[in-house]
């Protein structure tokens, strides 16, 4: 994995936040060599490089004592960001009880002031952005590329290691996709999926639980038990159900409250047997077992 992704790596681009210029002079000596280096005098300015970047930033170095905003509330707004959350933050401090506190908001590493050993902080960086990049790999490759949903077998690996206790196994089939084919394309079918698979998601924001696309206008999803399912059934047929698209349709079938006993595709055999029987039809059943 470690030569994969060196092979794919181009020179880095890193974010130096500190408000003292002797030592983003300093520090810039020490990585430019490796790295392309920007660098901010304190944590507004900084935020703003980051939200206007045309491409994301490898790493962060962050100072956490600084005027106008600290280098605390960066790692706070970065880590409350879906976008900047996926870089890593090295903060620059020399107060072990920062250190403490920095790694509990979300920091990946620290460099002890005054930096007295570039090949220390050369060989911490490289570490840090490795693992970054290894960790953005395996996402792309865990994940559906047109739904955003997790794979098949991410999917059960994921659930294995979740708790049973007052979980539901639900699964949501489409019928009728290739009669849209036909007719439309598969620009069509793609843009039915995405549509399905947004409104999936806006219910899933509000349950605990993950969502998996299973191919073949299946979806599948592992949430914490819920008595109706009949919000998440209508979401799910929102704009994506409508006049031009008459002869798909929606079925969903719940095994509720899982046995722990079984294994997880059994949980889901068990949902899917729920809603077997009428195809061409929008319906929900729950399992009967």
């Amino acid at each position: 994995m470690n030569n994969f992704v060196r092979s794919r790596r181009k020179k880095r681009t890193v974010l130096m936040v500190d408000d003292e210029l002797i030592n983003r002079e300093l520090l810039e000596a020490i990585l430019a060599f490796n790295y392309n280096v920007d660098s901010a005098e304190n944590g507004s300015e900084a935020m703003q490089m980051l939200r206007s970047a045309k491409e994301p930033y490898s790493l962060i170095l962050l100072d956490l004592l600084m005027p106008k905003m600290s280098g605390f509330q960066v790692l706070e707004q970065c880590k409350a960001d879906e976008e900047l959350s996926k870089i890593p933050i090295i903060v620059m401090t020399s107060e072990k009880s920062a250190e403490v506190r920095s790694i509990k908001l979300g920091a990946d590493d620290f460099i002890t002031k005054p930096y007295r050993m570039p090949e220390v902080i050369l060989a911490r960086c490289e570490r840090i952005i490795e693992l970054s990049e290894e960790r953005a790999l395996i996402r792309e490759i865990e994940k559906d590329k047109l739904t955003g949903f997790y794979k098949s077998d991410f999917f059960f690996a994921y659930i294995r290691r979740m708790e049973t206790r007052g979980m539901d196994a639900v699964a949501l089939h489409i019928d009728g996709l290739d009669k849209l084919k036909a007719e439309a394309g598969d620009e069509a079918v793609n843009l039915f999926l995405q549509n399905t698979a947004q409104r999936i998601r806006e219910n899933d924001s509000t349950t605990k639980g993950i969502v998996c696309y299973a191919g073949d206008g299946r979806f599948y999803a592992y949430f914490r038990h819920r008595d109706d399912y009949k919000e998440l059934f209508e979401k799910a047929q929102t704009t994506s159900f409508s006049e031009q698209n008459k002869g798909v349709t929606l079925r969903c079938g719940v095994y509720e409250r899982v046995d722990k006993e079984l294994n997880p595709e059994e949980w889901f055999e068990r949902a899917e047997s729920a809603c077997a029987d009428r195809k061409g039809a929008n319906y929900i059943e729950k399992y009967q077992g």
